[in-house]
């Protein structure tokens, strides 16, 4: 789990302390400061990415639902307050939590689990997104043309002096262009240069005959002695070689 900046933004010292002594009871939490007014915090936000903010509704000059509203990407908020009257307003504001002073440690628990998970959900959401759109091909030159290398149609790739041969699934492509430079744009997931020669696709490997991967396509490809417990450790998902 990662960690998690927060800032405390209250009037009130005790109330900050408070906030504190509760934070200091849960792991993954970065207090990133203490603010005693809005622009204070106001600092703080434009120059350090914050998480979760602690928001006192009653503070001098503005109100913290004045600068909730004022903030064009607030992080997650949770207030905190002594009157319970501001609660249907704040929740029109989106915030996680509304939490009454003196604030109960079950309670403010039962809030930043809430804001966790949020977080949580958000990371693994953009990890999702960004699966989605990364590129499974590239393109190469190749007599003249623009040739479409699929990921998953490649089965390994081979260095041929100053060009690269790209053993595919119906074909072969010849490009000018360094094995080096190609094993820098290939995805790791998936690609592994098991000799200085050679790349390979893991997932095109249809067997080990010692030094000699057999490839789905009949090819033997050599591995490097050295890289061979590499590459087995990296195809041998269940420990079972």
């Amino acid at each position: 789990m990662k960690n998690y900046n927060c800032i405390i933004v209250d009037d009130e010292t005790l109330a900050q302390e408070l906030i504190e002594a509760h934070l200091a009871k849960i792991p993954n939490v970065n207090i990133v400061a203490r603010c005693h007014t809005a622009m204070e915090a106001m600092s703080i936000l434009n120059n350090t990415p914050i998480d979760i903010m602690f928001l006192d509704i009653e503070m001098p000059d503005i109100t913290g639902i004045e600068f909730l509203k004022f903030l064009d990407k607030p992080p997650l908020t949770i207030l905190t307050t002594a009157y319970s009257e501001y609660a249907i307003e704040s929740y029109e504001l989106n915030v996680i939590d509304y939490l009454l002073k003196p604030i109960r440690f079950d309670r403010f628990f039962k809030a930043i689990t809430k804001a966790f998970s949020i977080l949580k959900d958000t990371i693994d959401r953009s990890i999702i997104e960004n699966k989605i759109v990364e590129e499974d091909y590239i393109f190469v030159k190749s007599d003249y043309k623009a040739v479409k290398i699929s990921f998953n149609e490649l089965i390994y790739a081979e260095s041929m002096q100053k060009y690269v041969k790209f053993h595919l699934k119906n074909k072969t492509v010849m490009s000018l262009m360094s094995l080096t430079s190609l094993d820098e744009i290939l995805p790791t997931s998936n690609f592994f240069r098991c000799q200085k020669s050679f790349i390979v696709n893991l997932t095109k490997i249809e067997s080990i005959d010692g030094n000699l991967l057999i490839m789905v396509n009949g090819a033997k490809v050599p591995v490097s002695k050295t890289l061979k417990s590499k590459l087995v450790g990296l195809i041998d998902k269940n420990n079972l070689l």
